[in-house]
């Protein structure tokens, strides 16, 4: 009776140890299954900083995750994300992208994987540091023009002329136009491009204006004109550029086209600066006095002669006020001050200080560039630099 009491003890302590191990066994489980997926990880393996990947090539994107179901992944640079790929698989780890042809390039690309959708306090991560979008090592620059749809030279090619804006604005108070040409010298250097140049600009003589001026640089109106800025370099060492114009006077008409037009074929940043450029007289036609100063540019309710400058050029780059002489703000002028007769005819004194001006005008994304308004000599504005 004893041994068989005995027994059942022995096998009633089994029975709790099997017990009290089914209990840690469903213990451990759930305890991974909440515990584990609660504590979320995602953290991206590539690219972690330093690299430099080419335009038309495919790269992988890995991550390791935990407990996310679906993962986004984004571009960016410092301004408006670019999306890679969204409501992916997260247990898949990876992702191939294909660096589509014409896709921005430069050196301060990030990437970020994310939990699908993006909501606060949901999973992220971003590469340990920075990576390169460059182009492939080119023989030559159909690739650029290819992606582009528009024509990029070699600057090895016969009679390519640089042309930049300046990064700086100036009053109209240039220090005449040798001060115009120093500005666009010491501009180009900044910039590393070597080489002579010239501000297109033009003076209040017939002798001065843009064209003339042009014609007594070294290569004169000849040349095929392109962006200074460089799209890509070659692998013999030589650099491309955008086409501005096969001819000087295609150099011009950019500054007298349409901004949708003109958006096909300039780069963003030569673009975003051509409405705020100093011009002066182009030629002989070119306004010479009268100067109607553009309406934007001054205070709405200005009285006559406060809206029209004699100078068109703001006293031939040596004047940077609003106002001519010792003019105060709606004064009554006499004969000591010039005088115009506006498009109707009427008679006036004029007290502005203005010059010639490129501007663009019309509603945003459908306006037109013009190369004739004037603007007060106060005015900041860029100075359109050319290779000689």
């Amino acid at each position: 009776m004893k041994e068989s009491i005995f027994e059942k003890l022995k096998i009633e302590k089994a029975l709790i140890l099997i017990i009290i191990g089914a209990i840690f066994v469903v213990f451990i489980f759930f305890f991974y299954l909440f515990y584990g997926y609660s504590s979320k990880k995602l953290e991206i393996v590539a690219p972690l900083g330093g690299e430099s990947w080419e335009i038309g090539e495919t790269y992988t994107i890995k991550w390791k995750s935990r407990g996310v179901d679906r993962v986004g992944i984004v571009l960016f640079n410092g301004e408006k994300p670019e999306w890679i790929a969204e409501n992916i698989s997260a247990s898949s780890g990876e992702y191939e992208w294909r660096i589509q042809p014409g896709h921005e390039y430069g050196s301060n690309f990030w990437i970020a994987v994310f939990e699908h959708p993006w909501r606060n306090k949901n999973e992220i991560s971003y590469s340990l540091g920075s990576f390169s979008i460059v182009y492939p090592e080119l023989s030559n620059c159909d690739f650029l023009s290819i992606q582009n749809e528009w024509p990029f030279l070699a600057s090895d090619a016969p009679n390519v002329r640089r042309v930049f804006i300046t990064d700086e604005e100036y009053i109209g108070n240039l220090g005449g136009l040798e001060g115009a040409d120093e500005k666009c010298q010491t501009s180009a250097e900044k910039k590393g491009y070597g080489g002579q140049w010239i501000a297109l600009i033009g003076g209040e003589s017939p002798e001065n204006t843009i064209v003339k001026r042009m014609e007594s640089t070294l290569s004169g109106l000849g040349g095929v004109f392109v962006e200074a800025d460089s799209g890509a370099v070659l692998l013999r060492g030589a650099t491309c550029h955008r086409l501005l114009g096969s001819s000087f006077d295609e150099l011009l008409a950019k500054f007298s086209a349409w901004e949708a037009i003109n958006k096909n074929v300039l780069s963003d940043n030569f673009l975003k600066k051509m409405g705020k450029v100093w011009l002066g007289r182009i030629n002989e036609s070119s306004l010479k006095n009268c100067l109607p100063i553009d309406s934007t540019f001054e205070y709405s309710y200005s009285i006559l002669a406060e809206r029209y400058s004699y100078t068109t050029t703001c006293q031939n780059w040596t004047q940077g006020t609003t106002y001519a002489g010792n003019y105060q703000r709606g004064m009554i002028l006499d004969d000591s001050f010039p005088y115009c007769y506006t498009p109707t005819g009427e008679f006036t004194y004029v007290g502005a200080l203005g010059g010639l001006s490129s501007a663009l005008k019309g509603e945003r994304g459908n306006g037109i560039f013009y190369n004739n308004i004037g603007k007060s000599c106060s005015t900041r504005q860029y100075l359109v630099c050319v290779e000689q």
